[in-house]
């Protein structure tokens, strides 16, 4: 198949530097397109959302726990039923808005009466044809183990920084760990697919402080998750745009820098010009990072092969082998490895309309 748009997005630069012989290399952010976890159908057309979590039971009392006295308080204005419904909202919102379905259904909960919680009362095949929808996702299982840690200091603060440096001022950590079970099923299949879906969130007050200080902002801290959970879900079931890390080598040769400034515009054929003419300089130190650069703007333009040429070539620029550079240039390697795998599924999962 032959895409219509890219598959790789520059987002952002964040610069760091290395003390090496290949100094100055930068960490870019861009947006990558991620094929789905689950290969469904070419049918699938329609898709219908249930939550069916507690089967119309909502006895769960939540809970959480506060670190520094070790005592679990109870919540009783924070309803698990109302997370969980935000949950499966939020992932019926993403897939409605991406379109990558014609018809996106949110049942929620109003059809648990045909569910019992050893088994349904009717078919799902025959749920199928009685709704006419392809494709159904239940939400069966949804937890969050919510801890509070106040007033950080001491013991804690070393910890909280050294995991989580973005926290060091907050005086309030709030860490929840996530478990929810989603079943799957296609309207021409009897199986039923499981998803996993586990998480580990955490927010300090210092850098979110409208979700800190009462029960109810404690609540719409909850409310973000569950809502960041239905639609990190949503993201994985079909392709979506993900934001990941790049690197890329800087140098202060003026040829370099303006190959450097036409790459961060996206103007990705003149940085192109630039970098493949000083692969051929002299000085290997030039030649490796133009060479490693190059293998960048190829996956930019959606080469993975070419660019892997281009690493192996930059590796070998040098007389002497550069065991930091020959990590960059495999680590980078086996990133394009797996990435060209990604791209033989999402042949088969884009559809171009």
């Amino acid at each position: 198949m032959t895409y219509k748009f890219p598959l790789i997005l520059l987002v952002a630069t964040i610069g760091f530097t290395s003390c090496i012989t290949t100094y100055n290399i930068n960490s870019i952010q861009v947006e990558i397109l991620k094929p789905a976890i689950l290969a469904m159908p070419d049918y699938i057309d329609t898709i219908a959302i249930f939550k069916r979590d507690h089967y119309q039971s909502d006895t769960t009392e939540f809970t959480y726990l506060n670190v520094e006295t070790n005592k679990i308080i109870s919540d009783k204005n924070i309803r698990y039923s109302d997370l969980s419904n935000k949950c499966t909202a939020a992932l019926a919102e993403y897939l409605d808005n991406e379109g990558y379905f014609s018809k996106v259904i949110h049942y929620s909960d109003s059809l648990n009466h045909i569910f019992s919680k050893t088994d349904s009362l009717i078919t799902y095949p025959e749920l199928h044809k009685k709704l006419g929808v392809d494709m159904f996702i239940f939400l069966d299982f949804f937890q969050l183990e919510d801890e509070l840690t106040e007033n950080i200091g001491g013991f804690f603060k070393p910890f909280i920084v050294n995991q989580f440096p973005e926290f060091k001022n907050s005086s309030k950590i709030e860490s929840v760990a996530a478990n929810l079970l989603w079943s799957v099923t296609f309207k021409e299949d009897t199986a039923l697919y499981l998803i996993r879906q586990p998480d580990y969130l955490h927010y300090g007050n210092s850098v979110t402080p409208e979700l800190f200080g009462n029960h109810q902002k404690h609540l719409l801290l909850l409310q973000n998750i569950s809502g960041y959970l239905g639609t990190n879900f949503a993201s994985r079931i079909i392709p979506s745009w993900i934001k990941v890390g790049r690197a890329y080598y800087r140098s202060n040769n003026v040829d370099m820098l303006q190959a450097e400034k036409y790459f961060l515009e996206g103007e990705f054929l003149k940085a192109a010009e630039i970098y493949n003419r000083e692969t051929k300089n002299k000085n290997r130190n030039i030649a490796a990072k133009a060479r490693y650069n190059m293998a960048l703007i190829c996956e930019m333009e959606g080469k993975p092969d070419a660019a892997i040429d281009w690493l192996v070539l930059s590796y070998s620029a040098y007389k002497n082998p550069n065991a930091e550079h020959k990590f960059n240039c495999q680590q980078y390697i086996n990133i394009l490895a797996l990435r060209k795998k990604e791209i033989e599924r999402l042949d088969k999962q884009v559809r171009v309309k």
